[in-house]
């Protein structure tokens, strides 16, 4: 039982990014791509892309990723494989968003391409671009215990301007001692929330 509690409050402040490395601060979507503030794009405006379609990931996906990478790293060193908690490692594994993140787009646009910025877009003939934007609120283990996740699918049109953004959230309150944050599941809800306003909105 001890060794359970120890696991779990150990794994918790990985979750957290607690007392370890901290959790990357967001920033604007748009940050290092455009000149301009994401605020302003208007949230749930139909939308037609024309083909082929481009997609880039935001620095706060990239951070996301990268962060629990080395909070991973960071507590792999200190915490002894004993007590290592397999299940909340399994469920933040960031590889899990890039999967379910990359079915929703597929699954509108078969043949959608990874491209790093609008320039190579723009170079590779791209007629329609969707950025996507993450931003991640993780539980404290003294405070909040929500884990909260908010996805954003930005549009560009041809000439690579916003013209729609959708959004998708989900959370989950981590109960005491819980053996995970249920990461996985919030992400499915988020992403689901959006493939469903895609199938409306988006053509």
């Amino acid at each position: 039982m001890i060794s359970r509690m120890m696991a779990t409050a150990a794994l918790m402040l990985l979750a957290a990014g607690c007392t370890g490395p901290p959790p990357p601060k967001p920033v604007d979507a748009f940050q290092g791509l455009l000149n301009m503030s994401s605020a302003n794009v208007p949230a749930d405006a139909p939308v037609t892309l024309g083909q082929p379609v481009a997609f880039i990931t935001s620095d706060n996906v990239e951070n996301y990723i990268g962060g629990i990478k080395d909070a991973t790293e960071y507590w792999g060193k200190r915490i002894p494989a004993s007590l290592t908690n397999t299940a909340v490692i399994a469920d933040t594994d960031p590889t899990y968003f890039s999967a379910q993140m990359l079915a929703v787009l597929r699954k509108h646009y078969p043949d959608i391409q990874r491209v790093h910025d609008f320039r190579e877009a723009v170079q590779r003939g791209m007629k329609g671009v969707i950025l996507v934007d993450l931003k991640m609120k993780w539980m404290e283990p003294y405070g909040d215990r929500t884990n909260r996740m908010h996805i954003d699918f930005y549009f560009f049109d041809t000439g690579m301007n916003p013209v729609s953004r959708i959004a998708g959230e989900a959370e989950y309150k981590v109960p005491f001692a819980a053996m995970e944050g249920h990461v996985q599941k919030i992400t499915d809800a988020a992403l689901q929330q959006i493939d469903a306003k895609m199938t409306t909105l988006v053509h």
